[in-house]
Formats: structure tokens, sequence, C-alpha cells
């Protein structure tokens, strides 16, 4: 009978025990501390124990909610970084969360603002992974390109099939995926997909027609305007517009169609108008919507300086070491050698040329008439030579006296001014030339990101 009782008691106090409380009442302890991941591990574990706890429910839907800010905030710098490995990872890790919350029935906010964001950059990174895949195909490195696309598959189901060892079952994961981009309108994307095909096989079904017609919808029509010289120095605005155009010309962008100056107006003449109404950003982009552009490039050039200051010739001081016998104080002594120092002067022969520019761009939507990129770039080319010689041994020369009983020293710029041989200096045109390059460069740098987008 005794046994009875105690095994009845036993029953009681496990029926009686709910294990958990103990969980949620250690995610509590955590969540007054601060630490919200801890916190919602414990409710997770209280929920897992006991479903629709209300309690659990509650402090994993506040401490998770902490917890999946902060993955998202990291998904963010590594954005700004653009640390587009660790962006994808990041993102996936905070799915990952958001659905684990979710099997034990707690609904997250879901941060859905960052949804575009991670499938550009996703995008992307499959793209240059898909290429290094590629690369290793070709240089016979299979395992490494296996790899490759087993970490593909995990981040895209798309390519959960492809495999080095079938060639079809690498290009029909691209070919989907560029039709599902086609869809949507992606056309960027698409074009890049159906791309990659054709670099493998030109003949995959209708991968060339494809990559051809989304080309086409993918490219935008770029207007370069003349450049605008608003300085006295005449003809450098042609040389810098000339350098845009052939720069945009010669840019690997696929996207980009660069319609110039002389196509423009013979446009705006069949529709009976001319460039010079075109003055600011709004009667630009009129302009270009008109002829069928989609952005218009306005420049202006508002500084330019040009110097050249002529062969000049400057005296500079300098100390020449000499030594001097000292005669002994003592009968039949040695003399005593010293070496002494006199201020003389050496020449230098010197010129220097410099081109500075400042430019203004404003790269015009046609469509909103909103400058959509701009920047003041401002670049500038010197080149200069100094020849020094002197009447003299220049070994012996220093630029200053001796201090505390020592030798100066001879700084190596010293020593070398006097071993430099007269040149010709960079042409006015060359520099000119140069800095129109690399103003170009700039630009079109700042717009292939915008077009990219």
């Amino acid at each position: 009978m005794n046994r009875f009782f105690l095994l009845l008691g036993l029953l009681s106090t496990l029926v009686s025990c709910d294990p958990s409380k103990k969980f949620i009442k250690e995610g509590d302890k955590e969540m007054l501390a601060g630490n919200n991941d801890g916190a919602a591990n414990y409710y997770y574990n209280a929920l897992l124990l006991k479903p629709n706890n209300a309690l659990a429910l509650q402090g994993l839907q506040k401490s998770g909610n902490m917890v999946l800010q902060g993955k998202f905030g990291l998904f963010s710098k590594y954005i700004v970084s653009n640390d587009a490995e660790n962006s994808v990872k990041q993102y996936l890790a905070c799915k990952k969360y958001y659905q684990r919350c979710q099997s034990v029935g707690v609904e997250l906010d879901w941060q859905s603002m960052y949804d575009p964001i991670f499938e550009d950059v996703k995008n992307d990174y499959i793209s240059k992974r898909y290429d290094e895949g590629l690369t290793l195909m070709k240089d016979n490195k299979f395992e490494q390109a296996e790899r490759v696309f087993s970490d593909i598959s995990e981040i895209d189901s798309t390519y959960k099939d492809a495999t080095v060892l079938r060639i079809k079952s690498i290009v029909e994961p691209l070919y989907q995926h560029g039709l599902k981009m086609k869809e949507i309108e992606n056309y960027k994307e698409a074009y890049r997909d159906f791309n990659k095909i054709c670099g493998i096989d030109i003949s995959y079904k209708n991968s060339n027609a494809l990559r051809e017609e989304v080309l086409a919808k993918a490219s935008v029509g770029l207007g370069v305007l003349p450049v605008q010289n608003q300085t006295r120095m005449q003809g450098f605005d042609v040389r810098l517009y000339q350098q845009i155009v052939a720069s945009l010309v010669q840019n690997k962008n696929p996207f980009l169609k660069v319609v110039d100056r002389s196509s423009i107006e013979s446009m705006l003449r069949e529709q009976e108008l001319g460039m010079s109404g075109v003055v600011d950003p709004e009667s630009a982009a009129k302009a270009g919507k008109l002829i069928g552009l989609k952005y218009v490039l306005m420049t202006a050039i508002s500084d330019l300086v040009f110097e050249d200051n002529g062969v000049q010739k400057d005296s500079l001081p300098a100390y020449e070491a000499y030594t001097e016998n000292i005669p002994s104080t003592i009968p039949n002594g040695i003399p005593t050698t010293v070496t002494r120092f006199r201020k003389v002067n050496y020449c230098d022969v010197h010129q220097r040329r410099r081109v500075y520019y400042r430019v203004f761009y404003q790269l015009v939507s046609t469509q909103t008439a909103q400058v959509v990129a701009s920047e003041v770039l401002s670049e500038e080319v010197a080149d200069e030579y100094h020849f020094c010689s002197f009447n003299g041994n220049v070994s012996t020369l220093y630029p200053e006296l001796p201090t505390n009983n020592r030798m100066p020293a001879k700084p190596v710029e010293f020593r070398e001014q006097f071993n430099s041989v007269k040149r010709e200096l960079m042409s006015k045109e060359d520099m000119i030339q140069k800095v129109c390059k690399t103003i170009s460069k700039k630009m079109i740098d700042d717009i292939n990101i915008y077009i990219e987008k």
C-alpha cells in the first residue's frame, strides 16, 4: 500500500512540473541582461517542449525581432562595403532564422525592403561564380568546378542539377534563369545568362535569338551634347567632347548605345527642332525624349588653366667642403688636416608646364527630366624638370653647414638633382589629351554604375 502512495506522489509531481517554465524563466533573465540572442534560444526551446505557450510566444516574438534586426544590420554593412559573398550568406542566415522561428509558430517582422537588394547582389554574385566555374572547367579543374556549382546551388535552387559531368546540366539552369529574368523584365540579367550560354554553345535552343532580343530591350540610348565652354580659352571643349564620345563608344558596356552630336542634330531636324534650345536639364530631357533617347549627358568646362613659366635659371646657395693643413705647434710635428666649408652657388635651370581642368557633368533622364547623376571633376597634369650644375666638384657640395662637429647630411634628392638630364617637357597637346582621357574615364565609370542598376 505504501508503494502505491509513493508512486502516486511521483506521478503527481511529474504532471504538475512544466519543464518549459524553466526555459521561459531563463529567457526572461537573458532579456533583462540585454542578451536577445540567448533569450530567443530559451523561448524557442520552451516552445519545442510546449507549443502555443503564450509567454514563450510573446518572448520569442520580441527577442527574435531584435535578433533578426541585428542580422539585417550586418547585411546592410556588407552591402555598403561591396562584400557580395558575405552579403548573400548573411541574407540567407536572416531567412533561415526567420523560418526557424516560424516553425514554432512565431512570425517575425521580415524586412522586405532588403529583398530587391538581395536579388541584385545574388544575381551578380552567382553570375561571377558561374563564370569562375566555367573557367575551371575549361582548365580541366573539374573537382574545383563541381564545388563552385555546388555552392551556387545552395544559394539558388535553379542550379541544383548543375554538374560538370554533363554540359547540358550547366547550360540548362542558365537558360531557365534567363527565361525567368526575361519574364520579370530584368533584361540585363537575362542577357548575361544567354550570353554565357552562347559562349558555351551558341546553337543551344534559341539562346542566340533570345540574347539579341533581351539586349535590344535592355539597351539605353545616351545622347552626348556638346561640351559647354564657360572659360575664355577656345578649342579645349571640342577635344574633351571628342574624347568623351570616343571613350563611350569603346566602352565595354553592351547596354549603352551612344548617340553623338551629329546624330542628335539630324534627329532633331527631323522633328523640326534645333540644338540651340537645349540649354538645361529640362530642355535636354524634352529633346532627348522626342528622339527616343533614355538619357542625355550634359557637360561643361567651368575652369581651365594652362601654365608654362618658360625656361628659368636660378642661383641657389650651398656649401663646398675643402681641406686645409694647419702646421703643428710642436717642432717637427705632423700638420693637422681640417675640413672647412665655404658658401658657394650652383645653377638650377628649370621649367614647369601645367594644365588644369574643372568639369561639371549631369546625366539627365528623359523620362522624368531629373538629373540622376552629377559630379564636379577636376584634374591636372604637370611636368617639370630641373637641371643643376656646379662649377667645381659636385661631390664636395652640401646643402647645409655641419653641426656638433659632424659632417652635414646629403639627402638623395640633393645629390640626384646634379645627375638629371635636360629634356623636353610634355607638350601642351599631350597634356590636354591626358587630362581629357582621365576625366572621360571618371565620367564613364560613374555613368556605367548608374546604367548597370
